[in-house]
């Protein structure tokens, strides 16, 4: 005979597994908006000293939401497959009864997916669109080829002071 006691302790430790999911996503977010926050600053300070291929800096801060979906993701397929092992363990210990995920799920299907996914998509979208600003205004302030952007023509000046 089956312990009865190993499939609710087995229950119980899923739902943490979950939660801790969910609140690693939560921090996932909240680390993301600060990151991409703090590197605007951080570009935003230093933005006369980029001189040639340094303009290109401004396209940094693209790299946090990218890696932010990348991880998201990968937290969300872990979670969808306790979801679904929690419902079969909700279904052999009560069999023809509908438990609220299953409810939730039903009443408005991929919903939170659907949610998260676009937030993530317009932090990604802003992240981009700030960055392409920036990098416009340093080629604004430093026109030219990339390679030679606000950098000083030292040629006359060295020629003058060798000879």
């Amino acid at each position: 005979m089956a312990d009865p006691w190993l499939p609710r302790e087995e229950y119980v430790a899923l739902h943490e597994q979950m939660r801790g999911a969910m609140a690693e996503i939560a921090r996932l977010e909240l680390a993301c908006v600060l990151g991409v926050a703090a590197l605007f600053a951080w570009l935003v300070r230093g933005a006369g000293d980029y001189v040639g291929y340094q303009g290109l800096v401004w396209f940094l801060p693209i790299i946090v939401p990218a890696y932010g979906i990348l991880k998201a993701r990968a937290v969300r397929a872990r979670l969808t497959l306790l979801a679904k092992y929690l419902a079969q363990l909700e279904g052999s210990a009560s069999p023809g009864e509908e438990r609220w995920q299953a409810y939730l799920e039903r009443q408005r299907p991929g919903a939170r997916k659907g949610l998260a996914t676009t937030a993530w998509l317009l932090l990604l979208a802003v992240t981009l669109a700030a960055s392409a600003i920036g990098f416009a205004d340093f080629r604004e302030q430093c026109p030219g080829p990339l390679r030679d952007a606000c950098l000083q023509d030292v040629g006359a000046d060295a020629q003058a002071e060798g000879a």
